[in-house]
């Protein structure tokens, strides 16, 4: 018999055990003879691992079982190895989910699109394989990514600064300023770069398809690029005005696309909504979701109650232009 290195010994080990299972008590120099190991270090690997090996809390029930009598040796699984494990159908969309994006993200930073298939990609072939009805399964997709993702990763790592012209959503106009890229993320399918803004002199959040373009320059960076730093939320929820607003409770469903929302059960079968707004470009949306059963009680603005009847006024005018 050959000497086996620890890697080969564990191998071993992996595929010795289930035919021991199986065979309900074979002979220890049968089992050595098989599968080409010493004797004595299957003993000792049976004996001082494999009794070691199961899943929490580490309870008898819960480890593998091994019994060795009279130069025989039985294997008992616990209960929690006798079934395949198994991913629920959220777990396993949220797996490929995140496999596809990785790999896209990897594909556009290397300019390289392989034709061969490589490890992860086959992968997510085999995940794709447990789904039921693959056929028709949807396919979750980031957002395609703008063309700026692989140039502002390359600002990361290269710890250089970046002059950026940036669509403002909430005021609809190209706004030119110079940042510090820290870190890109992606959340709700979009791709998200977090950065230092020299304009503000604060950590902003750009959302990076509204990168209308991106230059290069020379400036050295007033900030260090921290790798342990924990992403910002979008907007500091505290320093946000909140609006009040009271819809039928049977439309509950209308307000759950939206984060943050603090929903209070009023009488009347209403419920009212507490909302942060970062935006009256924001507000109006989801004004226009509400619908006209809803009813602003509180706002943090002057317009009041006239904001619902300008926002339908500025919708009539896009159909009509």
């Amino acid at each position: 018999m050959n000497k086996m290195n620890s890697l080969e010994r564990t191998k071993r080990l992996l595929a010795v055990l289930p035919w021991i299972e199986s065979q309900n008590g074979p002979f220890l120099d049968e089992v050595a003879r098989r599968f080409d190991y010493p004797e004595e270090e299957l003993v000792e690997d049976l004996e001082n691992v494999v009794f070691f090996v199961g899943v929490y809390p580490f309870t008898p029930d819960c480890l593998i079982e091994v019994s060795i009598s009279e130069d025989r040796v039985w294997v008992r699984y616990a209960d929690w190895f006798r079934k395949p494990m198994k991913l629920a159908a959220h777990e396993l969309s949220n797996l490929r989910a995140a496999g596809i994006a990785l790999l896209e993200f990897t594909e556009i930073l290397s300019g390289e699109f392989e034709e061969e298939l490589g490890p992860l990609e086959r992968g997510l072939a085999k995940l794709s394989a447990f789904q039921n009805d693959s056929q028709n399964a949807v396919e979750i997709k980031l957002a395609t990514p703008s063309k700026h993702l692989g140039d502002v990763q390359s600002s990361i790592k290269n710890n250089s600064v970046i002059e950026i012209d940036y669509l403002v959503a909430s005021r609809n106009e190209v706004d030119t300023r110079k940042i510090e890229p820290q870190q890109i993320f992606t959340n709700e399918g979009k791709w998200y770069l977090q950065a230092y803004c020299r304009k503000s002199a604060d950590t902003r959040t750009f959302r990076i398809d509204r990168i209308r373009d991106l230059r290069n320059v020379k400036d050295v960076r007033e900030t260090e690029i921290n790798k342990d730093q924990k992403r910002e939320t979008f907007f500091n929820l505290e320093n946000l005005p909140i609006a009040r607003i009271d819809i039928p409770s049977e439309e509950i469903h209308l307000s759950e696309s939206f984060s943050n929302i603090e929903v209070e059960e009023i009488p009347n079968e209403k419920i009212r909504l507490h909302c942060p707004i970062a935006s009256q470009t924001w507000l109006k949306h989801l004004l226009l979701v509400l619908g006209s059963n809803s009813k602003l009680i509180e706002i943090p603005f002057e317009e009041g109650e006239s904001m619902k009847s300008k926002t339908a006024k500025d919708l009539l005018k896009i159909y009509t232009s």
